[in-house]
């Protein structure tokens, strides 16, 4: 197994993820929501997409057993385990600077889609696409038509998820740095969450 690398709260990181390998997330702490995406190692322009996801599973939130697909409608990985059973939500789209400036935060503000780019960047790869993220662990709730309301994270300290690539992809995990509604932990402190390769 390889070590365990932290993403820091409020911040990303970018990693390679060979077809067949697993990667295994880990929320340290309890309560922290991971913005997360794929894209397609060898064609960026392919990348995980939670509305076709949504579509071909004919669900809301994606579970344990479940195939995502990329917006080519091509299986692209598999939630092969998820400790916690809870809601990942594929609604909400990232955080960003005009969200942060619509809430009142001075500039600056850590968010997840200039992590998103921050992170690939990091690791080598460029992309124009910002994909809709899957929200790991972010509670969401929908009510009918009519409701959807963000929920205090019911995540446990190690709860793990396992995500297997289905292809060469890069894996862009962004330690969500809200911390004005309550998706967080509920008191709005973002805390590091911690991955490895298996």
């Amino acid at each position: 197994m390889s070590e365990m690398i932290e993403i820091a709260g409020g911040h990303g990181k970018a990693t390679l993820v060979k077809q067949g390998q697993q990667l295994k997330l880990v929320n340290t702490f309890g309560g922290q929501t991971v913005d997360f995406r794929a894209l397609n190692a060898n064609d960026t322009s392919e990348a995980l997409s939670v509305e076709h996801t949504r579509r071909l599973t004919g669900k809301l939130f994606p579970q344990q057993g479940d195939t995502l697909l990329s917006n080519r409608r091509v299986p692209m990985l598999l939630l092969e385990e998820d400790t916690a059973g809870c809601v990942h939500d594929t609604l909400c789209p990232a955080c960003d600077k005009w969200m942060y400036k619509y809430y009142g935060c001075p500039p600056g503000h850590r968010n997840c889609r200039d992590n998103f780019f921050e992170a690939l960047f990091a690791a080598g790869y460029d992309s124009t696409l910002l994909p809709n993220p899957l929200n790991l662990w972010m509670n969401v709730e929908v009510t009918g038509n009519s409701k959807m309301e963000l929920k205090r994270p019911v995540t446990k300290a190690g709860d793990v998820l396992v995500l297997k690539a289905l292809m060469d992809c890069v894996f862009i995990m962004s330690a969500c740095p809200m911390d004005i509604t309550p998706v967080n932990g509920g008191d709005g402190t973002p805390r590091p969450v911690h991955y490895t390769l298996i």
